[in-house]
């Protein structure tokens, strides 16, 4: 059997097993070990695979992994993440559509921390949907804007997704973080357009509340001033090259967890439980991480990503349409799986072509980490739509279809103008301190 011929039938072999729910960790590290065994031998294989296992746990980029997992572990013990929601509803609840810009702003600070859409999708559907509906909303607008919201979280620094991304890429993280100021402001104000427009023409139903009394808001404020002020500070030290993306992991876990003990919110017992949960996360990804290696390892040996960018050389010089091409990919992909399945299985065959066809590999990881989410939220089959159906299953899918297409737009509109204005993503990169 031809080397590219198996590595396509592993390709294919991955794709099927995650589908059917098996581990991506061990999806990928099974199909990784088992085809390049038959390539060069299991003796061959296994040496490869104990490399592979030691250079994913010694690699210096990971480092900052657990430590962004522990400071959302820390925040989320402290009730930094369980406040927001109810802090925002107080101070924009009261406007029309207010409810819903606080199922946004919520939805995006929890998929912050969870670093899973899905679980964001979850979480925020029991919390924000019947205060919502309470409220008089249309069940397709509460219903989009919680879909919609946790595609926000894998975006927004420090975002799990794009360090694994820098890792397998071997782009710099602290570039990539820089690269999302702009896809995230663009991000913010077309979702604000995805829930005012609809009510404007009165497609959806927003009733406007009772203002809140200054003394709630002012208690609503002081609740959401300790996370912004965090934010802030962590990422301020970044975009002005103060902290290192290293250093940027260490004193966000520093600051988060003084403030969990100052605050009093945080003691001995939920620290250990913040220690836990971290040791977990991280187990599973690097897990995944290993997993993803071994099955890169595999396809190179295939040839398979050369194939590929042999047989894209005809559009090669039209990165517009290879760019289309991926994008087709990554909706169909985002009816099958989440995002960071995606992206380990897309990366290390599209990584060859971006780079083949001159696309900035900065500008190319934003761009995929769109796309992968915008999938999860597209009708008929989109990932987030169907976990959202499990939670709320009053809601008709014609509802979710109906809730999730205004924000599906703002994202076509988004993804539309980092392709035509690529400096949007890329000029903070290469001009930051």
């Amino acid at each position: 059997m031809s080397g590219l011929l198996l590595g396509g039938l592993g390709f294919v072999a991955a794709i099927l097993m995650i589908f059917l729910e098996v581990p991506v960790a061990v999806a990928l590290g099974l199909v990784g070990i088992l085809g390049s065994a038959m390539i060069i031998g299991m003796d061959g294989a296994m040496a490869i695979g104990a490399t592979t296992t030691w250079d994913s746990l010694t690699n210096y980029t990971l480092t900052m992994l657990p430590l962004f997992v522990l400071m959302g572990n820390v925040a989320a013990r402290s009730g930094l993440s369980a406040k927001l929601y109810q802090s925002m509803s107080v101070l924009i609840g009261h406007r029309r559509g207010g409810l819903a810009l606080a199922t946004i702003g919520a939805s995006a600070g929890f998929g912050m921390i969870s670093g899973s859409s899905l679980a964001t999708t979850a979480t925020m559907g029991r919390i924000a949907m019947p205060e919502m509906q309470e409220a008089g909303y249309s069940r397709s607008l509460s219903a989009g804007s919680v879909a919609a919201g946790g595609t926000l979280g894998i975006l927004i620094p420090p975002s799990t997704v794009l360090v694994i991304y820098a890792f397998i890429a071997e782009q710099s993280i602290r570039d990539l973080l820089l690269a999302t100021a702009g896809p995230i402001l663009l991000a913010v104000l077309l979702y604000c357009l995805a829930i005012w427009v609809p009510i404007w023409f009165g497609w959806s139903s927003a009733p406007q509340r009772a203002r809140a009394t200054t003394h709630e808001r002012n208690l609503a404020l002081k609740e959401l001033l300790p996370p912004v002020g965090i934010f802030g500070l962590i990422m301020g030290g970044l975009y002005t090259g103060v902290f290192t993306a290293n250093e940027t992991a260490a004193i966000g876990a520093f600051v988060v967890l003084m403030y969990g003990f100052l605050s009093r919110r945080l003691n001995l017992s939920g620290m250990m439980s913040a220690l836990m949960d971290t040791a977990m996360t991280c187990g599973a990804l690097y897990l995944v991480l290993i997993g993803a290696n071994l099955f890169n390892f595999f396809l190179a040996l295939s040839g398979l990503p050369f194939s590929l960018t042999g047989m894209f050389s005809g559009i090669l010089d039209q990165p517009l349409l290879v760019i289309l091409l991926m994008l087709v990919i990554y909706l169909v992909l985002g009816t099958l799986m989440d995002s960071l399945a995606m992206l380990l299985l897309t990366v290390p065959l599209f990584v060859p072509i971006a780079q083949a066809a001159g696309i900035d590999l900065v500008w190319f990881g934003i761009f995929a980490v769109m796309v992968v989410e915008m999938g999860l939220i597209t009708p008929p089959v989109g990932m987030n739509l169907f976990v959202l159906k499990t939670v709320q299953p009053d809601v008709q899918l014609t509802e979710l279809w109906k809730g999730a297409t205004p924000f599906v737009i703002a994202d076509f509109i988004r993804v539309a103008i980092i392709i035509a204005l690529p400096a949007l993503v890329i000029w903070l990169p290469y001009n930051a301190f």
